[in-house]
């Protein structure tokens, strides 16, 4: 056996030619690429039944198979013959060294991978997860800034002590130690605030960056805290026979107020906040007499158009002379803003409800609310078909509805909207030149 191994010496490999193949016995094998250099390799016949199957499958009875050991002069003679040894007491042992070697590079690349992603981890705390990876996914298509900022200070605020906790670590206990102190004291924050940190989780879970149950989902916490009893909420809503003087007190304020003038577009546009708080002058179409409010800012996520009345028009006349670019003596562009204030910026979300709150008879009723006070009046007072009413508050049809309905019906709509003005103003919609469907006591009801 021994004469079979160890046959070359150093000088013999240094000599070979070019595509010279020597043999050192027990399955080394030397190949000269170049004077001086060239490349070792072992050739055996593999033990490993996965690799005898696939070549079996191949239709290839042969089980040979070469292995490198690495180039010479990197790689010395003696240096060869050790991993050419350390090869055959695998083999001796039944073990194929090529496989042996991907096993022990996938391990060594698994512990790797561990150890980053436990680094990973330790830095992915709650709150990062939160800000950079979460709510720019969970808040992408959000119209209204509230409910962005409900969002983000359900992280920042009522999560708070979950922030700086790796994300990897939270458990079960952590989540109801943020609920548990204002479960019962404040249910509808402390509800919303769990559904968002299960959402946040069940995203985290599917992106790899958590492992385990969601430790925020409701069957977490059923048999530990009361079921959330939340009563329902409406908008305090002006009764519509006090709209009148609702808006006779708005429009008492316009000469100092540019909330007020947002406030009495409001009333009769009958859009909620954002839609006013960000219109611009792009949306405005003097000639068709139409603001078309993009989808983008619309709750339903579909374009909505709104006939523009003559006080709307007069509202929007005053508007643009107010806005700051009537300093520099220039018009407002297309992209600024309607109710703008002192720097061109949009009005603050609460500067309509401040105001409404400083009004003697009106302060405990909500911006909102006007939308009801709208579909109380058109529903009680008058026949409007109740399509017309819906999609004029840009609520979401029915299946049956939206199949037969055709286009946004804004010119029927305007009739409805110009007797709405009428009774805004105080007037009836006779005087106003409106021909309404009204109710009627003596019909019961019924036009």
């Amino acid at each position: 056996m021994s004469k079979s191994l160890h046959r070359l010496t150093v000088k013999q490999i240094e000599a070979a030619a070019p595509g010279t193949a020597l043999a050192d016995g027990g399955g080394l094998l030397y190949r000269a690429t170049a004077k001086g250099s060239g490349k070792w390799s072992f050739k055996f016949v593999s033990p490993d039944a996965d690799f005898r199957a696939a070549q079996i499958a191949k239709g290839s009875k042969s089980f040979q198979r070469a292995m490198g050991l690495g180039a010479f002069p990197a790689v010395l003679l003696a240096a060869a013959r050790e991993r050419a040894a350390a090869a055959r007491d695998l083999l001796a042992k039944g073990v194929d060294p090529i496989e042996d070697e991907r096993r022990r590079a996938e391990e060594t690349r698994q512990r790797a991978a561990a150890i980053t992603r436990a680094a990973s981890e330790q830095a992915m705390t709650f709150g990062r997860y939160a800000d950079h990876h979460f709510l720019p996914f969970a808040l992408t298509g959000f119209s209204n800034p509230a409910h962005i900022q409900q969002w983000k200070a359900s992280f920042a605020t009522h999560a708070k002590a979950l922030r700086d906790k790796a994300l990897a670590t939270i458990t079960r206990e952590d989540v109801l130690a943020v609920l548990q102190p204002i479960w019962t004291t404040h249910t509808v924050t402390a509800s919303r605030t769990r559904q968002r940190i299960e959402r946040l989780f069940a995203h985290a879970i599917q992106n790899g960056h958590y492992r385990g149950d969601n430790p925020a989902s409701w069957r977490q916490f059923d048999a530990t805290l009361p079921p959330p009893r939340v009563e329902p909420r409406h908008h305090p809503a002006v009764p519509h026979d006090q709209i009148a003087a609702f808006v006779a007190a708005v429009r008492a304020k316009q000469p100092i107020s540019m909330a007020a003038l947002m406030l009495d577009w409001i009333t009769l546009a009958l859009c909620r906040m954002s839609g006013a708080r960000c219109a611009t002058w792009a949306e405005i179409d003097l000639e068709r007499n139409v603001w078309e409010i993009p989808a983008g800012r619309m709750k339903v996520r579909r374009p909505h158009i709104v006939p523009i009345t003559a006080r709307m028009t007069e509202i929007l006349e005053e508007a643009k002379r107010r806005h700051p670019a009537r300093e520099k003596g220039e018009d407002p562009a297309a992209t600024d803003f309607i109710f703008a204030n002192s720097k061109g910026r949009p009005l603050s979300e609460m500067t309509a409800l401040a105001l409404m709150r400083r009004m003697d008879g009106f302060k405990d009723f909500t911006v909102h609310g006007l939308r009801s006070t709208f579909r109380d009046w058109a529903a009680e007072m008058t026949d409007y078909p109740r399509e017309l009413i819906e999609e004029q508050l840009a609520h979401q049809l029915g299946a049956v509805e939206r199949a037969y309905k055709r286009g946004s019906a804004h010119e029927r709509r305007r009739p409805m909207m110009e007797a709405w003005a009428a009774i805004c103003a105080g007037e009836t919609p006779a005087e106003a030149g409106n021909v309404v469907p009204l109710r009627t006591a003596a019909s019961g009801g019924q036009a």
